[in-house]
């Protein structure tokens, strides 16, 4: 079925083709998801926080690894320019995030309604495009990502358990623990764990921030199966 070309390079849109693919729905939402009425963040605010979490991860290593690898003078001169530009990067990505979103919490449901607004005119175009394809290639590609997103909740749920639905409250749980003795300039004891207490808080890092990965995946499989059930509907 030939399908005409929807859209321009002058206006952006991917060109349709005459069978439906997941890169071209992804480009579609894709596209959908960066034209939000609020601004993006920018490179400078996207790596502070980078560079934040990059130091507290290399701050827990090296105060993990004294005084078996490092002399403890050394761990606590890294762990304390860590600790520094950890909490530079994290003040100056959240400026940044405060100065974009300012409008939004300044007026929440107005900005909210005029959120839904944008969202609702990409979606009902999206529906309308993909209307145009076949039903059958509409309906094979949604019992396949159906099926995905199915399998991905079950992994999910055995790696994860309920923690997916905590949110950031077991990180602060942690940071409590880890914190609640502390006081200001003590910079040796905040980060006074063993190497096996480092390694395993490193780990528990490293799978929240995989699991939100994940969360994020799941929801982008979410939005396809959403599509593709509108697509189906009769008009």
């Amino acid at each position: 079925m030939d399908m005409q070309v929807r859209g321009g390079a002058e206006e952006g849109v991917p060109a349709q083709t005459s069978e439906l693919t997941y890169s071209w729905l992804y480009q579609q939402v894709q596209m959908w998801a960066n034209q939000g009425i609020h601004p993006k963040p920018s490179r400078v605010e996207k790596w502070s926080f980078r560079l934040g979490l990059l130091a507290a991860g290399v701050g827990l290593l090296a105060a993990a690894a004294s005084p078996s690898v490092l002399p403890p003078v050394q761990a606590a001169v890294i762990t304390s320019i860590c600790l520094l530009i950890e909490i530079g990067g994290f003040l100056v990505g959240g400026l940044l995030t405060a100065k974009r979103e300012w409008r939004q919490y300044a007026k929440p449901r107005l900005s909210h309604a005029e959120e839904m607004d944008g969202e609702f005119d990409h979606w009902r175009t999206l529906i309308e495009s993909l209307r145009e394809f076949p039903r059958n290639q509409r309906e094979e590609r949604l019992r396949f990502v159906t099926a995905l997103r199915q399998g991905m909740t079950e992994r999910m749920g055995l790696m994860y358990g309920g923690l997916q639905k905590l949110g950031p409250f077991p990180v602060l749980i942690a940071l409590y623990l880890q914190f609640r003795n502390w006081e200001w300039g003590d910079w040796a004891g905040a980060f006074d764990v063993n190497l096996v207490g480092g390694l395993l808080i490193f780990a528990m890092v490293l799978m929240y921030a995989m699991g939100w990965v994940l969360m994020a995946a799941r929801t982008r499989l979410e939005t396809y199966v959403t599509l593709l059930e509108a697509a189906l509907r009769p008009e």
